[in-house]
C-alpha cells in the first residue's frame, strides 16, 4: 500500500511541475498571439506574463513544501503521542482533545508557510503595484484570516470526525450531508459575520449604477436584499463583484475598485454576469454536485480506509482520530490536483453561461468586450495561457475567449450591440 501512496505523490509532483512549467512557457502559438493582438497590445501581453512570473520560484516551492510538512506530520508519529497526552490531560474527551489537536495541525501547517505567504502575498503584490497595504497592515490581515479560518475549520473538522466516530455504518451518507450543511451555514453567515471583519460594508449610494443594477436584477428575476460596496481599495487594486447568500437572503457586493475604474455600463455588465449565475441556478447545481462528489469520496473512503489502516506501515489509527488529519489533508491535495480538470470544466461551462446571460440581459456587446479588456488589463491577466493549463486548472475561460463570445453575440444581434438596459 505504501508503494501506491508514494506513487501517487510522485505523479502529483510530476503533474504540478508540468503545469507550472506550462505557466512559465505560456502559449507560443502564432495564431493565438495574432488573435490576442487584435484586442490587446504587446505591452498588455508582457504585463500579464510578468505577473505570472512574479515570485514564480516561491510559488513553485510552495505546494511542495506544503505537502512535505503534511507528510512529515503524518509519518513522524508525533501527533499520535500528542493525541494520547491530550486525551489524558484534558477534560471533555473526544471534543476537547480533538479540537486541540486539530488546531495544532492547522497552526503548524499554516505558519510553516508564513515566509512564503508574506513574500507572495505582500512583497510580490507590492512589486506588481497591486498592494495598498504596509507590512504591518498585511500582517494584521493575515493574523485575522488565520484566526477566522482556524475557528471555522476546527468546527467543521470536528463535525466530520464526530460523524465518523458515532454514526456507524451510516457515515458514508451522513458525512457529505453534514459537510454540505455546514458549508451552507457558512455561506449564510459570511456577509454578516465574516466579511465585516475584513471590510467596511455600506449600501451602494443612490445613482445611475444602483438603478441599473436593480433593473438588471428585476429582468433576471433575481430577488436581492440590497447592493453593498466594500473597501477593497485599502488592500489592493484588484477588481471584482459577487453575489453572496442563499435562498431568499441574497446581496450584491461590489469592490470599490470596480466602481472607480469602470463605467456604469461596464460595472452593470459585470453584475449581470453574477446575475446570470443565479438565473441558471448555478449555486444549487454546485451544491448538488459538491454533495454527489462528497458522496463518491465517502464511498471510496469507506471501502479503502480499512485496507489502508490495516497496514502498520501506514501509521494510521481509527478513522475518526484527529491525528490522521495530515494524511487526509495530503490525500486531498494530491487527489484534488489529479481531479482538477473535472471541476475546471464544470466551472468554465458555468462561466460561459453567465457571460451569455449578461449579454442577453443587457444587450451591451460592445461594452461587454470593453469591460473584459479593462478587467484583463486591471488585473494583469495572462493573455496567452497554455491551453493545457487552461483545461486543467482555470475556473474561468481566458479573456480572449470571453471577448470572442461578445463578438459572436454582436454579430448575431447587431442592433443590440450598444443599447442600454431599459
Amino acid at each position: 500500500m505504501m508503494k501506491w501512496v508514494w506513487g501517487l505523490v510522485f505523479v502529483w509532483c510530476l503533474v504540478r511541475a508540468t503545469l507550472l512549467g506550462l505557466a512559465w512557457q505560456g502559449n507560443a502559438d502564432p495564431v493565438s498571439q495574432e488573435r490576442v493582438l487584435r484586442h490587446f497590445t504587446a505591452e498588455d501581453i508582457e504585463r500579464g506574463r510578468a505577473y505570472v512570473k512574479n515570485g514564480f520560484g516561491a510559488r513553485f516551492v510552495y505546494g511542495y513544501m506544503q505537502l512535505a510538512v503534511l507528510l512529515l506530520l503524518w509519518r513522524s508519529g508525533w501527533l499520535k503521542l500528542l493525541e494520547a497526552r491530550l486525551e489524558a490531560a484534558l477534560p471533555g474527551g473526544f471534543w476537547i482533545a480533538g479540537a486541540a489537536l486539530t488546531l495544532v495541525v492547522l497552526v503548524v501547517a499554516r505558519l510553516s508557510m508564513l515566509p512564503l505567504d508574506y513574500y507572495l502575498g505582500y512583497v510580490c503584490e507590492q512589486r506588481m503595484g497591486f498592494s495598498e497595504m504596509t507590512a504591518a497592515q498585511w500582517a494584521w490581515r493575515y493574523a485575522k484570516s488565520c484566526l477566522v479560518g482556524w475557528s471555522f475549520q476546527t468546527v467543521g473538522i470536528l463535525v466530520a470526525l464526530g460523524v465518523l466516530k458515532w454514526c456507524g455504518s451510516w457515515w458514508p451518507l451522513l458525512l457529505p450531508t453534514a459537510t454540505t450543511a455546514y458549508g451552507i451555514v457558512l455561506t449564510l453567515l459570511m456577509p454578516y459575520l465574516i466579511t465585516p471583519l475584513f471590510y467596511e460594508q455600506k449600501p451602494l449610494a443612490e445613482g445611475p449604477l444602483r438603478s441599473r443594477i436593480l433593473e438588471i436584477a428585476a429582468k433576471a428575476e433575481v430577488p436581492v436584499d440590497d447592493i453593498y460596496e466594500i473597501d477593497e481599495s485599502r488592500y489592493s487594486k484588484h477588481t471584482n463583484a459577487y453575489f453572496t447568500g442563499l435562498f431568499g437572503k441574497r446581496r450584491i457586493v461590489l469592490y470599490d475598485t470596480l466602481i472607480k475604474s469602470h463605467t456604469v455600463d461596464e460595472a452593470a455588465l459585470i453584475f449581470a454576469h453574477e446575475a446570470g449565475h443565479w438565473r441558471h441556478d448555478h449555486v444549487r447545481i454546485g451544491l448538488t454536485l459538491g454533495f454527489l462528489g462528497g458522496l463518491l469520496g465517502a464511498a471510496v473512503l469507506w471501502w479503502l480506509y480499512p485496507l489502508i489502516a490495516a497496514e502498520p506501515a501506514m501509521r494510521l489509527g481509527e478513522i475518526w482520530r484527529a491525528s490522521n488529519l495530515p494524511f487526509f489533508f495530503a490525500a486531498s491535495m494530491v487527489l484534488g490536483l489529479l481531479a482538477a480538470p473535472v471541476e475546471a470544466q464544470i466551472s468554465q461551462a458555468f462561466e460561459r453561461q453567465a457571460d451569455l446571460a449578461s449579454l442577453e440581459l443587457t444587450g451591451l456587446a460592445d461594452v461587454f468586450i470593453d469591460a473584459e479588456k479593462r478587467l484583463a488589463r486591471d488585473n494583469r491577466s495572462d493573455l496567452l495561457p497554455h491551453p493545457w493549463r487552461v483545461f486543467w486548472l482555470y475556473s474561468h475561460p481566458p479573456a480572449i475567449d470571453r471577448i470572442a463570445m461578445g463578438e459572436r453575440f454582436r454579430n448575431e444581434s447587431p442592433a443590440s450591440a450598444s443599447v442600454t438596459v431599459k
